[in-house]
C-alpha cells in the first residue's frame, strides 16, 4: 500500500542542499604522520574539501591546524554555509567570532536549530543588511514571537530567495507569518510548517501587496478558502504543495480575479474534501497545469474516469502527469474484487493509455471493514511507500513495478511484509517499522536488507509498542551511516548493560555507527539512558523521557564527560515529575559550570540543555 507523505516535496526543484540534514563527515588528520602530504595538496584541492563539509566543522578541523591553513579560510571567497545543529557552546562563540563575524560578507546559507543560538543569531539581525549574500535560511524550532521579530529584519535581504520556517509553537498566528512572507522583496523558495492554530486570524485577500515567490509549499494544514486567499499574494507562482483539510465556502473570494498564468507543477492532498468542492477550484487555477499529484480520501466520485476525463479535457489541456491516490475507508466491504476490476476497466480506455496514465487498485477485507487504496503506477512517482499486509490486488493491464527509484522513504506497516517483499527501494534513506503487535525476534529474522539498501539510510524510526535492544542492534549493524533514531519504547529486560558492553560484535557495531540524534519517545529508567548513550558513541542530541525518580542521576551522567557521552551537548528531557530551575541548577553545578551549561526550562516538565 502506497501514501503520500504530508513532509515530502514531491517535484519542487528547489536546492535540496539547503533543505537536507548536512551529514557529518569526520577528517583524521595525525598532526605527526600527515601534516606534510595533507600540506602537499593544492589551494584548489582544500578549497573543494571547503564546499563538501559545512562551515563549523572546516573550522573545527582546520582554523588552529597552522597559519597557511587558516589564512586559506579567511581570505577565500567561497559562500559560507553552516547548520548550527553541529555546534556546541564551548565552540559556538569562538566559531561565531574569529570565522563568521570576519567573513560574514561571505555567508549564503544558515540553518537554524538550536534554540539558544537562534537568540544568538537574531541579536545580530537588528544589523542584518550586512549579511549582503545570504540566500538560503532554514530556521526550525523557533517560537512565535522570535519569528516574528526575525521576519521584520529579512525584508531588508536583497538576496534571500530561499526561506524554511518550521515552527509548532501553539501561539503561532499563522496569518501574520504569512504576510511578512509575502513581503520579502526577492523571495522565490518558500516552505513553511506551522503550528495548525485554528485561532489565527483570517488572511484579507490581496489587493496590492504581492509576492516573488514562484515555488511553495505548506506543509501543515489549510483549508480550501484559506488556499485561494493565499494564492492571490502569489501571481508568478510555477510550483506548489499543500495540504487542504477541510472546507468552507466564502462567496466574497469569487468576486476576486486571481490570476495564475504561470502555475504548472500542483501536489495536493486532500481530505475530506468532496470533488464537488474540488472541481470549481480546478476549473479556475488549473488552466496551464502540466503535473498533476493528487491524493484524496472517502469521496468515490474521485474515482469516476468519465469525470475525470472531462475536468482533465476542458480544464487542464497541457497536462502531462496525472499522478493520484485515492483512498477509501468502509464498514461495510463496498469494495470487492468485481467493482475492483469494473474500477479498472474505466481506467483502461484509449484516452489513459494513449497518455501512459496506467493505475493500479488494492483493497484489504477486515473482518468489520474494508480499506481499499486506488494509485497511479508506471512508474510510481512517490517519495513514500507502506508495506502493509498482502492486498488484493486487480488485474491490470501492466505489470508492477518492483524497483521502486522514486521511493525515499519506506514505511513497513507490517512486519511479516518483508520477508515476501518483492519490492526494491535502492534510494530510500528513510526507513519506519511499525507494528502494534509484539512478536519477539521477528524484525530480526526478517532480511529488511533484500528490500533497503541499510547502509545508505540516514533516519530510522522504530515505532512498534515493544521495541528490544536486540531488535535495534540488529538494525544498526548494517545501518552505519545512520544520523538519527527515534525509537517510540525500550524494553532493555533480556539484555543488560553488562552482556551489552562485553560483546565484541556488538562493540564494534557501536563504533562504526553513526547516530548523532536520538529521540526516544516513551519513559526511561536511569540504566536504560546508560544503555542508550553506550548504544550510540557520536551522540551529540538526545531527546528522552525520564521518571523523575531517575531524573537527578541522569543529568548527572548525561553533563559528565565519559567514553560513552564524550560528544554529547544538547539535551532535551521530559521528567514525569515537576522541574524546578533552581534545583536544575544546582544539579548542573555538580558537573559544571554554571556559565558552561545554557538552560531553558518549557512548562513545568520539560526543559533544554546546551553545552
Amino acid at each position: 500500500m502506497q501514501e503520500q507523505e504530508n513532509k515530502s516535496i514531491d517535484y519542487c526543484d528547489v536546492d535540496n542542499k539547503a533543505a537536507k540534514e548536512i551529514t557529518t563527515i569526520e577528517i583524521n588528520i595525525s598532526v605527526t604522520k600527515k601534516y606534510t602530504v595533507l600540506e602537499d595538496f593544492s589551494n584548489e584541492i582544500i578549497y573543494e574539501i571547503f564546499e563538501f563539509l559545512d562551515a563549523s566543522l572546516i573550522y573545527e578541523i582546520f582554523y588552529n591546524l597552522n597559519t597557511h591553513f587558516r589564512n586559506l579560510l579567511m581570505f577565500s571567497i567561497l559562500p559560507i554555509k553552516f547548520n548550527t545543529s553541529l555546534i556546541s557552546k564551548s565552540s559556538s562563540q569562538r566559531f561565531y567570532q574569529q570565522f563568521i563575524m570576519p567573513n560574514i560578507h561571505r555567508v549564503s546559507s544558515i540553518y537554524l536549530s538550536n534554540v539558544f543560538i537562534i537568540d544568538l543569531i537574531l541579536s545580530s539581525f537588528q544589523n542584518i543588511i550586512i549579511f549582503t549574500q545570504l540566500k538560503t535560511l532554514i530556521i526550525d524550532n523557533i517560537n512565535f514571537e522570535s519569528l516574528k521579530n526575525f521576519l521584520e529584519h529579512l525584508t531588508s535581504l536583497s538576496k534571500l530567495s530561499f526561506l524554511m520556517i518550521n515552527s509548532f509553537d501553539k501561539n503561532c498566528d499563522k496569518s501574520i507569518v504569512y504576510y511578512q512572507i509575502f513581503r520579502l522583496p526577492t523571495l522565490k523558495f518558500c516552505i513553511l510548517s506551522l503550528y495548525d492554530n485554528d485561532g489565527s486570524d483570517p488572511l484579507l485577500i490581496a489587493v496590492d501587496n504581492f509576492s516573488s515567490i514562484e515555488y511553495l509549499v505548506i506543509k501543515n494544514r489549510v483549508s480550501l478558502n484559506e488556499l485561494i486567499v493565499l494564492l492571490s499574494y502569489v501571481p508568478q507562482l510555477r510550483r506548489l504543495s499543500i495540504n487542504c483539510q477541510y472546507y468552507f465556502y466564502n462567496e466574497q473570494n469569487e468576486n476576486f480575479s486571481i490570476v495564475l498564468d504561470h502555475l504548472t507543477h500542483i501536489s495536493i492532498k486532500l481530505q475530506d474534501i468532496t470533488f464537488d468542492h474540488v472541481e470549481p477550484f480546478i476549473m479556475r487555477f488549473f488552466k496551464h497545469l502540466q503535473v498533476l499529484h493528487i491524493s484524496t480520501n472517502n469521496d468515490n466520485e474521485y474515482l469516476n474516469a468519465k469525470r475525470w476525463k472531462a475536468v482533465i479535457l476542458s480544464y487542464m489541456p497541457q497536462l502531462r502527469i496525472f499522478d493520484i491516490q485515492h483512498k477509501n475507508f468502509s464498514f461495510n466491504h463496498g469494495i470487492n474484487k468485481i467493482t475492483c476490476q469494473t474500477l479498472m476497466n474505466q481506467f483502461n480506455t484509449s484516452f489513459w493509455t494513449e497518455r501512459k496514465w496506467f493505475f493500479t487498485h488494492q483493497y484489504n477485507g477486515f473482518e468489520h471493514s474494508s480499506c481499499s487504496i486506488f494509485y497511479s503506477i508506471q512508474p510510481y512517482r512517490r517519495k513514500f511507500y507502506t508495506l502493509s499486509s498482502r492486498p488484493n490486488q486487480c488485474n491490470c493491464p501492466i505489470h508492477i513495478e518492483h524497483r521502486l527509484n522514486s521511493v525515499r522513504h519506506v514505511h513497513i506497516e507490517k512486519k511479516s511484509t518483508m520477508s515476501n517483499c518483492s519490492m526494491y527501494f535502492p534510494n530510500a534513506t528513510e526507513l519506519t517499522i511499525s507494528d502494534n503487535l509484539y512478536n519477539s525476534g521477528a524484525l530480526i529474522e526478517c532480511p529488511i536488507s533484500r528490500i533497503i539498501p541499510l547502509s545508505q539510510l540516514t533516519k530510522i524510526i522504530i515505532d512498534y509498542d515493544v521495541v528490544r535492544t536486540s531488535d535495534i542492534i540488529k538494525i544498526l549493524h548494517g545501518a552505519h551511516n545512520c544520523y538519527t533514531l527515534i525509537l517510540n519504547s525500550l524494553l532493555t529486560d533480556e539484555l543488560d548493560l553488562l552482556s551489552l558492553s562485553c560483546s565484541k560484535t556488538n562493540q564494534f557495531m557501536f563504533n562504526r555507527n553513526n547516530i548523532r540524534n536520538l529521540i526516544v519517545k516513551s519513559w526511561c529508567t536511569f540504566e536504560q539512558v546508560q544503555l542508550l548513550v553506550c548504544l550510540c558513541p557520536r551522540l551529540q542530541h538526545l531527546t528522552v523521557s525520564i521518571l523523575q525518580d531517575d531524573f537527578r542521576s541522569a543529568i548527572k551522567y548525561l553533563l559528565r564527560n565519559n567514553d560513552n557521552t564524550r560528544q554529547l551537548f544538547s539535551l532535551n528531557i521530559k521528567s514525569s515529575g515537576d522541574i524546578w530551575i533552581e534545583k536544575l541548577m544546582n544539579i548542573i553545578l555538580e558537573e559544571r559550570q554554571l556559565n558552561e551549561v545554557s538552560v531553558e526550562v518549557i512548562g513545568y516538565f520539560q526543559c533544554y540543555l546546551w553545552w
